[in-house]
């Protein structure tokens, strides 16, 4: 049942939901009892060749792709994993992954409204009320003030050679580093050393706001 939700939300992105077009999204073939107890069971109805979600459906559906759709950035931003092995991942992490976790990541990545590939993520209470732990939330080196510290999550280039320009600086995940100058040159301290940057260059490292 859940696979069939996911595809209609899919189906529904770009168009109508109809059964050929949500049987072609599914991963796996399924029966028309099966509808019929999706249709028992309040979660969608069957106006002729479309399937409607109800708002039970719905919601049920929302919770799904946002957690794929979650795990997906997670993968893509943090671990810089893709291809087969990081759909398995993400298919563990929609199924499997409880509430308080998904709030945790949400959070962690700083509320994200698109997935890797440019599909809305659904909000959860955590977006709506603005919820935000400073001390875990991803953000931006380059919005930080000076003598703010923050300990590298991730680091995003836009070119491979950017990447190992950035690594062999020093400037790897894990690294603590603190804002000593933003004008006119971008300059961070850590382990004893000044490394001085663009504010493009800056503006691809990612982390955690740091307040040992």
């Amino acid at each position: 049942m859940e696979e069939i939700l996911e595809a209609v939300w899919i189906a529904e992105e770009s168009g109508t939901p109809t059964r050929e077009r949500v049987r072609a999204l599914s991963h796996g073939d399924w029966s028309d009892s099966l509808l019929a107890e999706m249709v028992a069971a309040g979660l969608v109805e069957l106006p002729g060749d479309v399937i409607r979600m109800t708002d039970t459906g719905r919601c049920r559906s929302a919770g799904l792709i946002r957690r794929k759709r979650l795990g997906e950035v997670l993968l893509d931003r943090v671990l810089n994993l893709k291809g087969d092995k990081a759909e398995a991942i993400v298919c563990e992490f929609e199924h499997g992954v409880i509430p308080e976790v998904e709030k945790s990541i949400c959070v962690l990545l700083g509320h994200p409204t698109e997935c890797p590939h440019g599909r809305r993520i659904p909000p959860g209470h955590c977006c709506l009320n603005h919820e935000v732990d400073i001390t875990q939330r991803i953000t931006c080196v380059t919005d930080l003030e000076i003598g703010q510290k923050i300990r590298i999550a991730y680091v995003r280039p836009s070119s491979h050679d950017m990447l190992h320009k950035l690594l062999n600086l020093g400037l790897r995940p894990g690294v603590v580093i603190e804002i000593h100058q933003k004008r006119p040159t971008f300059i961070v301290r850590f382990e004893g050393m000044e490394v001085a940057m663009d504010e493009e260059v800056a503006a691809h490292l990612h982390g955690w706001r740091w307040e040992p």
